[in-house]
């Protein structure tokens, strides 16, 4: 293998020796694959037809709640609206993708728990059917009712329940009146919500989600159109897209995949993670279609599931008879490339089970790969081929120490191992050209893939065009355009290219204003998402771990101007790179900057400064850190330290 292959770090392995899980163009529409098929069966023909565009659908959905007679959707508020799409319910979504321990629904505590549910809501449900209890009332009742923690362990036990109880529906109105409510209205103490707040674990916050999982016990065309809206809210999507699947009508079928191709961001990885449940090959083309699309950032979250359920093999080299879309394709690439980075970055939380990778078998997959990169020449197939030699690479390292015992993985390691000497000859040939011609036309989506897959080849022709696209660049448009270009600024510092320093230092002046911005009055707390001056501090950040992995002594002057910056976070960074770039304090204005941020408002920039005081051995900073120790509780313990070390230092 190549050395960017071949001793490759092995994975973690736990105490049994098994390797640890890795830390988590334009097309046009052509007819879909056609595939050869036994017979279909009623069920799949049924899918097939829910995923043509003319097939007979429900009223339409739209991404605004409307109120009909009976029925009320939440709507969302200003503040969530102005929030990015991928900010939306990240916490929420992340939570529930944790591993839950199952419920023991025998044990004591639960069913005591459940008795305790079925008299109290059978109670409300005599007062409600006899006029005693309001809409309103009757749904105030409810919230302290449905109270269970974690929901994710009791949503379908405690959702099983109250419908054994309601059979008839009575409480659908009061079940509607609930999710009406928005999350928002739980947070009356605070007059924004907080960012790292999770409304799925406020009161109301599950009171609403079981009841949208209620609405699915009932088969009504009325709320399979309701529930088709609130699919589109990303704070209820992962409820409704389960609440359509129960009620599995025709009607919910329709209404599931016409979400899908309107929803955004977690929303669209809900419903399509729902739409796989279905086992439909009726849906794969659409589902693969629309799966890595309008949700950025996330598409990791999206990949695994396209892995596990889309024989992925088919699209990557169809039989030269069948046409494919080059979209589904790419999009077949695509979701190998995100399962490779996440089993090979990713920490694992289960260190006895093989990665997602393994999931499937590696031989058919790799070869369809290869023989796709080749014959279509796209970036998408060689960013993923890439990512399967690196895992292979590393793999068989472990292998080869006999630190990696799973037969699974022994299995698919050496059964792909055959194909690496012509893998390698291919990737240090025409791969390279492709990806250059990619990073050249300025696909959006192609840029991350494309550089990191050509800085791990250590390709110095990346250079420069990397740094004539940081010289065009004049202003910020969004925070993923400030992604991208402190990806090109990591690049070239990685790379070592010394030329990147005017470039560097003209992003921080003119693009990131830097003057203007250590004019504003300095910041405790980050700033917001929806903050417009959030794309600087990304890329301020980025340029500032660029130059410190440069290394170069004349990026110090910028460095400790960016130490005055009014976002905490950009100060954080550049005291991080002062550490390394003027390591001794031998700078007069390093020292100077480290003094000051003593009493700098942000708890984090402080601490840094006091581990800074200690590195430098600044006898002038023993009254400051003194001072800290006695009157900031929130830095006491750096303090301490900085002043143990100082006192040692100078004794």
């Amino acid at each position: 293998m190549a050395d960017v292959y071949r001793d490759q770090p092995e994975p973690a392995v736990s105490a049994s020796g098994q390797e640890a899980k890795a830390a988590p163009a334009s097309d046009e529409e052509t007819p879909s694959v056609e595939m050869k098929q036994e017979a279909a069966s009623p069920e799949e023909e049924e899918g097939a037809a829910l995923s043509k565009e003319e097939s007979a659908a429900p009223e339409p959905l739209s991404g605004e709640a409307v109120e009909q007679p009976g029925e009320t959707a939440a709507v969302a508020t200003g503040e969530e609206r102005r929030r990015p799409a991928e900010y939306a319910a990240t916490l929420e979504h992340l939570l529930a993708r944790q591993p839950q321990p199952p419920l023991d629904a025998e044990s004591l505590a639960v069913r005591e728990r459940l008795s305790r549910l079925r008299t109290d809501v059978t109670t409300l449900l005599t007062d409600w059917r006899w006029g005693a209890l309001s809409r309103e009332e009757a749904a105030s009742r409810l919230v302290p009712l449905l109270d269970f923690s974690p929901l994710s362990q009791w949503a379908s036990l405690v959702a099983a329940h109250l419908y054994e109880i309601d059979r008839a529906g009575s409480l659908i109105p009061v079940w509607q009146a609930l999710i009406a409510r928005g999350d928002l209205q739980d947070q009356k103490q605070e007059q924004r919500p907080r960012q790292d707040s999770n409304p799925a674990e406020t009161p109301l916050g599950k009171a609403r989600r079981l009841a949208v999982l209620m609405l699915g016990c009932y088969k009504e065309a009325e709320l399979t159109n309701l529930l088709g809206r609130l699919a589109l809210d990303p704070q209820l999507s992962l409820y409704a897209a389960q609440a359509l699947l129960r009620q599995n009508t025709l009607l919910a079928r329709q209404t599931l995949m016409r979400a899908v191709k309107e929803a955004q961001g977690w929303a669209r990885i809900d419903l399509i993670d729902t739409c796989l449940k279905l086992k439909q090959p009726g849906f794969f083309d659409l589902l693969l279609a629309l799966g890595l699309e309008g949700v950025p950032g996330l598409e990791a979250y999206v990949a695994p599931s396209l892995y596990r359920t889309i024989p992925l093999e088919v699209y990557l080299n169809p039989p030269p008879e069948v046409t494919v879309p080059s979209r589904l394709i790419q999009h077949a690439a695509l979701v190998c490339y995100y399962v490779c980075l996440e089993s090979i970055q990713s920490a694992s939380v289960q260190p006895e089970q093989p990665p997602l990778v393994f999931e499937r078998e590696l031989l058919p997959l790799v070869e369809a790969l290869f023989s796709s990169a080749r014959r279509y020449g796209s970036w998408p197939q060689v960013v993923a081929l890439h990512q399967f030699a690196l895992l292979l690479g590393r793999y068989w390292s472990g292998i080869a120490r006999g630190l990696i015992r799973e037969p699974r993985v022994i299995q698919s390691v050496t059964g792909c191992l055959p194909l690496m000497p012509e893998i390698e000859r291919w990737m240090n040939g025409p791969a390279r050209d492709i990806l250059l011609v990619a990073l050249s036309e300025r696909d959006e989506r192609a840029w991350s893939p494309v550089v990191r897959t050509l800085l791990d080849l250590r390709e110095l022709r990346l250079c420069a065009p990397l740094l004539n696209h940081l010289e065009s660049v004049d202003r910020l448009e969004s925070t993923q355009e400030a992604q991208r270009l402190g990806l090109a600024c990591e690049a070239l510092a990685a790379l070592g290219e010394r030329r990147a320093l005017e470039v560097f230092r003209r992003l921080l002046t003119e693009v990131v204003a830097l003057p203007e911005r250590t004019a504003l009055a300095q910041r405790a707390d980050p700033l917001l998402p929806e903050d417009e001056h959030v794309p600087g501090s990304v890329l301020a950040v980025n340029v500032l771990r660029a130059l410190a992995l440069l290394g170069v002594s004349e990026s110090l002057d910028l460095v400790v101007q960016a130490c005055r910056d009014f976002d905490p976070v950009v100060r954080e960074a550049a005291f991080e790179a002062l550490m390394k770039l003027d390591a001794s304090g031998e700078q007069w204005n390093s020292r100077m900057a480290m003094r000051e941020a003593l009493s700098d408002p942000a708890p984090a920039v402080t601490a840094l400064a006091c581990r800074l005081a200690a590195q430098y051995r600044d006898r002038e900073s023993l009254p400051a850190l003194r001072y800290l120790l006695q009157s900031r509780p929130s830095v006491r313990e750096a303090a301490a330290a900085a002043l143990a070390q100082l006192e040692q230092a100078v004794a």
